[in-house]
């Protein structure tokens, strides 16, 4: 199935989810938020998915500023300050700080994009559901007295994927 018919199939289930708990809506958001992720977050192992694009984007963006921040520390900088003053370029330090800030992170991004499991793998078992419950549970623990249903959702919505991937292999 695609992603849109993940994300469809599992609003569905969202809708059935409310009508048949109701629960208040301090509840009812986390709970969609949870269960619409898990609904889609299963093809994070698939290579050409919308959500595994997004996590090579976001870890970019994201390792992108914390090795810019790093280089521009005093130790780094003034590594990098003394290669740039050997080889002449002293004066474009900033801008050897941030190609070397995209190097580093596109080169963690792909070894990232290695260790992820081939499609259909490991992801796409009741064992990663139980797993991504709990960790809807623990996350929402902090900020909800009924975490149990924020984790049951989160269940829901992995098995949403789950289940219809069984049913209609392409």
């Amino acid at each position: 199935m695609r992603f849109v018919s993940h994300l469809l199939f599992g609003i569905i289930v969202l809708i059935v989810f409310y009508f048949l708990i109701h629960p208040e809506l301090s509840v009812l958001i986390p709970s969609a938020i949870a269960l619409l992720i898990g609904a889609v977050i299963p093809d994070i192992d698939h290579p050409f998915a919308i959500v595994r694009k997004v996590l090579r984007s976001v870890s970019f963006i994201v390792l992108f500023i914390l090795t810019l921040l790093f280089l521009m520390t005093s130790s780094a900088a003034s590594f990098l300050q003394s290669q740039c003053l050997s080889f002449g370029c002293i004066n474009y330090l900033l801008i050897v700080q941030i190609l070397t800030s995209a190097i580093i992170s596109f080169i963690l991004v792909m070894i990232l994009d290695f260790f992820i499991p081939f499609h259909r793998g490991p992801l796409h078992g009741i064992a990663a559901a139980v797993g991504y419950a709990i960790i809807c549970g623990i996350v929402s623990m902090k900020f909800s007295p009924q975490y149990f249903a924020i984790a049951a959702a989160g269940l829901i919505g992995y098995l949403t994927h789950i289940i219809p991937d069984m049913l209609f292999k392409e």
